[in-house]
């Protein structure tokens, strides 16, 4: 079992919880709440607490998967549970050494190494804002639409030759339908509106700087591919309208916001990179891991150093490069033939610079023990801790037969059955005359292509409410109840009458009928494994929690 725990909040692990053993309920809370270590306390397990925030949380998580439905005392109730169980089961995960495995401490190692720096760069520029002036000015940039006319020549001395003529006061939209007209251009259609960030940047450059009724230059419009031009454009600016768009507004002040902070946190990178660190220009700008000599290899044992770090290990050439080489999912050869290996150092070795400074800073400013960082990283911490509880503590003893699967097949053979399918071709009518007619002419051999092409009576196309029947293969389950009634029981070669409740009059050809039949066993078996294994897992996490559940020392401060 995969750790599907990994990286979610503590309000996910109840709700995951739940999923696996559901959990005993209580109910409403108490008033006043006891205050332990300083927090307001729904429940102690074993000593430890469940706050009223996490309690929060797990709410918060379980009206978002419930699709915000509302939460009652008895909601509330069995999400406490849920949050009981939990840490029961981190608890025991932490009993029995899962904390100290490998894997975990990696992981966790990791998370709160990129915690700490999202820390300091929250400290840096969370409460950065951007002028509501350059929000409205980049606005109405977004927002802006131009209503163009355009022709697409592909001579230069065609466009050049209409845009004469325009400028001698000839109407730009009899010029553009002769051009057409006479195949040496394409376009002339209506004017459509469309925004600045729509229009190829070649034209857009020059309606920007135009007023409403001008006609712009011959413009060149280069091809992707070759560097000689695909075409020659002219074109009508006839309007400029301003669109009102609260959603785009709303996106382009986050842009200008997100672009504000990458801009304040790389001043900031390069500030602390003056405080902490000397880089030996002299070494980087002289390294070279796309050569033939020395070699990769050997720059992977390349002592030299890069930059100096107050207080630390040096960033060595070696170190640098067994960074890039990690990165590189084809690997270091593929990488040299790209000629890609180059601006991987570079980027890698600024992204190590960056990760080294921020650490020592956020380390100056004490935000290691912020109540803000540990809990981030002590939740991380039970969220691996619990999945590999459940992975490595009670999936192994769970245990999948063949008969279970079988079992479970049998007893759900409806899922596991493929729908009858037809082949119907169908002709509707204005009465149903008409349909019985059309009927007897097609059991009297008349072909049914010729009979929608001359039968007289039939229902205008595009009526409402009509249904089409084409011959295309269809799940007799998805048809109207009336159809269903009508073809039940057919075989190809058959032919039915179907009135519908909008007064239709269908003759119906059935072609090809393929039964409803179940899916082999051996088909299903993977699908089937998988539920029955889940399944087993809950019963065996249930039973689990119920050992521990009855072994704790359990205190809730809610009414029973």
């Amino acid at each position: 079992m995969k750790n599907t725990m990994k990286g979610f909040s503590w309000g996910a692990i109840a709700t995951i919880t739940v999923l696996l053993c559901g959990g005993k309920g209580v109910s409403a809370i108490e008033k006043p709440l006891p205050h332990i270590h300083g927090t307001e306390t729904v429940a102690l397990v074993n000593g430890e607490q469940v706050t009223l925030a996490d309690l929060g949380s797990a709410l918060a998580f379980h009206r978002a998967e419930t699709g915000g439905a509302k939460v009652g005392k008895k909601e509330t109730a069995e999400v406490l549970q849920r949050l009981i169980d939990a840490k029961l089961a981190v608890q025991e995960g932490r009993r029995i050494g899962l904390d100290k495995l490998p894997e975990i401490t990696s992981d966790v190692d990791s998370f709160a190494r990129v915690t700490l720096r999202e820390q300091l760069m929250e400290k840096q520029v969370g409460k950065l804002t951007v002028p509501e002036k350059e929000v409205e000015k980049t606005y109405k940039e977004a927002t802006r639409e131009w209503k163009l006319v355009s022709v697409m020549f592909g001579k230069e001395e065609d466009a050049a030759k209409m845009a004469e003529r325009v400028k001698a006061g000839e109407k730009f939209a009899d010029l553009a339908k002769e051009a057409v007209a006479g195949g040496t251009a394409k376009g002339g259609d209506q004017g459509q509106y469309l925004k600045v960030k729509e229009v190829i940047p070649a034209i857009a450059t020059v309606v920007s700087k135009m007023a409403p009724g001008s006609v712009t230059p011959v413009i060149p419009i280069k091809s992707a591919e070759n560097a000689k031009p695909a075409g020659y454009a002219l074109v009508k600016l006839e309007d400029i309208r301003q669109v009102d768009d609260p959603k785009e507004k709303e996106a382009v002040r986050q842009e200008a916001l997100k672009n504000a902070k990458v801009k304040a946190l790389e001043g900031y990178n390069q500030s602390l990179i003056k405080r902490y660190a000397v880089v030996h220009r002299a070494v980087l700008d002289h390294l070279d891991f796309q050569a033939k000599e020395p070699g990769f290899d050997k720059l992977l044992k390349d002592g030299r150093v890069l930059a100096d770090i107050k207080g630390e290990k040096p960033i060595t050439v070696g170190e640098l490069a067994d960074q890039v080489r990690h990165q590189l999912y084809h690997g270091v050869e593929q990488a040299a033939e790209a000629k890609e290996l180059n601006a991987k150092m570079t980027s890698t070795f600024k992204d190590m610079l960056y990760k080294r400074v921020f650490r020592k800073e956020a380390l100056r400013l004490g935000l290691d023990k912020s109540v803000a960082y540990t809990s981030k990283v002590k939740e991380y911490e039970n969220t691996l801790i619990f999945g590999s509880f459940v992975r490595k503590a009670v999936a192994p003893e769970v245990k999948l037969s063949e008969e279970d699967m079988r079992k479970y097949y049998r007893e759900h053979i409806k899922e596991y059955t493929f729908p009858e399918m037809m082949k119907i071709l169908g002709i509707a009518f204005e009465k149903r005359a008409g349909a019985e007619g059309a009927v007897q002419k097609l059991r009297s051999g008349t072909d049914f292509r010729w009979l929608v092409e001359n039968a007289e009576g039939q229902v205008a196309k595009n009526s409402s409410g009509l249904l089409r029947f084409d011959g295309n293969l269809i799940t007799t389950t998805d048809l109207p109840e009336g159809v269903r009634k009508a073809i039940s029981g057919s075989k190809a070669g058959d032919l039915r009458v179907y009135a519908s409740p909008e007064g239709y009059y269908y003759a119906l050809s059935i072609q090809e009928v393929a039964p409803s039949k179940p899916k082999p066993f051996e088909e299903a078996r993977e699908e089937i494994a998988k539920i029955v294994f889940n399944e087993k897992l809950k019963q065996a996490m249930t039973a689990y929690l119920g050992k521990l559940r009855a072994a704790a020392d359990i205190k809730i401060f809610l009414k029973s």
